[in-house]
């Protein structure tokens, strides 16, 4: 009986011991960042000059189009950091920040579902391509975007090339900090040219006749 006994105790810490080690092991819980900080700015009157604004679909580079935060090491590899995550794949992500930033700068989002009370010619259509999207760990981040506006009720379109760039220090939050105000450089240009119906002097832009 005490040898049943001593067996059981064994089989007991050696169980405890199991599950301490499996407890120690098991994968940490992912952080999550947004390109969207916390709006301070106080509400904005909507411009009489602005009209209905329709945000099609943002795209970036396949190799960075996930949830991961992906970093470009020195040697020019990419590193998706899989505990350190966006709210969404980056490419919905930045349409949702982008679409959060222009409602903030224009005092009204953009139309959701064009129906058939608002026609696309009673919309301006602005479309986003994001040709980088770069995090390098201690040294900086960077966007560049090619974005187009075809203004409604008539063929006028716009299409403008915008650079950003960061330094940042080292870890995962400095590189949030700096894309977040990437994204939102980014938004205020696309807002001033909706809003002027003409090419902000920071981007280099082009005008014609669609």
């Amino acid at each position: 009986m005490k040898n049943d006994n001593k067996m059981k105790n064994v089989s007991l810490l050696v169980l405890v011991g199991l599950v301490a080690l499996l407890a120690g092991c098991s994968t940490p819980a992912p952080h999550y960042y947004t390109l969207s900080p916390e709006n301070t700015r106080p509400a904005v009157t909507p411009d009489p000059r602005m009209g209905a604004y329709a945000l099609s679909p943002v795209t970036v580079p396949s190799e960075v189009d996930n949830s991961a935060l992906v970093t470009r090491e020195p040697n020019g590899r990419l590193l998706p950091l899989s505990d350190d995550r966006w709210t969404a794949a980056l490419s919905s992500h930045l349409q949702s920040a982008l679409s959060i930033d222009l409602t903030a700068s224009l005092g009204m989002p953009p139309v959701q579902n064009i129906n058939q009370s608002v026609t696309q010619n009673d919309v301006t259509q602005v479309q986003v391509d994001v040709q980088r999207f770069e995090l390098v760990p201690g040294q900086y981040v960077a966007l560049d975007a090619l974005w187009r506006l075809r203004f409604r009720q008539n063929s006028t379109m716009l299409t403008c090339f915008s650079q950003f760039k960061q330094n940042v220090e080292i870890g995962v939050t400095a590189l949030v900090l700096g894309q977040q105000k990437n994204t939102q450089l980014l938004s205020a240009q696309i807002a001033q040219a909706l809003v002027s119906r003409s090419a902000p002097a920071q981007a280099r832009c082009t005008q014609s006749k669609s």
